[in-house]
């Protein structure tokens, strides 16, 4: 019987955490060199392995999946898997781009309907582009857009928001899409920033990045 206690001691010890009906739900949105793209209960962060957000704190970062621990229990996830266990990139349209001789991630795309060059930024919050590239898409940004401001490599300039009815990168296509529009004369790619990003699924691998629609 004291063999028995003791044994069902240990068991209890080094029993793994559970999951809890009070832990967050996290989405692993994306894989970025050592950062993990989190939505977490409906918030997305970008976390280094250390950083917490929301009852989350990233322990381990690769280019196939991160460790995290969830409250009080340890949870190894894979891009585009959640804490339910579900790989949203089953059967999803997904996008292979090259990381170019300068480091960059460019490829066409189109934005409602109309090809473009775009140029992947996870560091701007929005898709981004000049008062020409807007008027050749037929943008009207004065008549439907709202003054705002971005602040640029050059300092502060000044700006629209609009809302593009659909921005498309190969297969994958967001529709809605929140724009600023720089009143800059720049010859900068339009920027494909995290207004589109964040609602696919990211992937650095080496030298790749892979986008996967959801």
């Amino acid at each position: 019987m004291k063999a028995f206690v003791t044994l069902l001691l240990l068991t209890l010890v080094s029993a793994p955490a559970l999951a809890s009906r009070d832990d967050p739900h996290v989405v692993v949105i994306g894989l970025l060199g050592q950062k993990a793209l989190l939505k977490i209960d409906g918030q997305q962060h970008i976390l280094s392995p250390g950083e917490s957000a929301g009852g989350v704190t990233v322990l381990e970062v690769s280019r196939q999946d991160t460790l995290l621990r969830i409250n009080q229990r340890e949870e190894r996830l894979a891009m585009g898997m959640d804490t339910g266990g579900i790989d949203l990139r089953q059967q999803r349209p997904s996008i292979e781009i090259n990381m170019n001789a300068n480091g960059q991630f460019i490829t066409n795309g189109q934005i409602n309907g109309r090809v473009v060059q775009l140029l992947v930024d996870t560091g701007a919050n929005t898709v981004s582009m000049t008062t020409a590239d807007a008027r050749s898409l037929g943008v009207d940004y004065k008549r439907f857009g709202e003054r705002t401001g971005v602040l640029t490599a050059g300092g502060p300039v000044a700006a629209w928001a609009v809302t593009l009815g659909s921005v498309q990168v190969g297969p994958i296509t967001v529709r809605n899409v929140v724009a600023t529009v720089r009143e800059s004369t720049d010859n900068a790619p339009i920027l494909l920033g995290m207004s589109f990003l964040s609602q696919v699924n990211l992937q650095h691998e080496q030298n790749r990045l892979r986008l996967t629609g959801r």
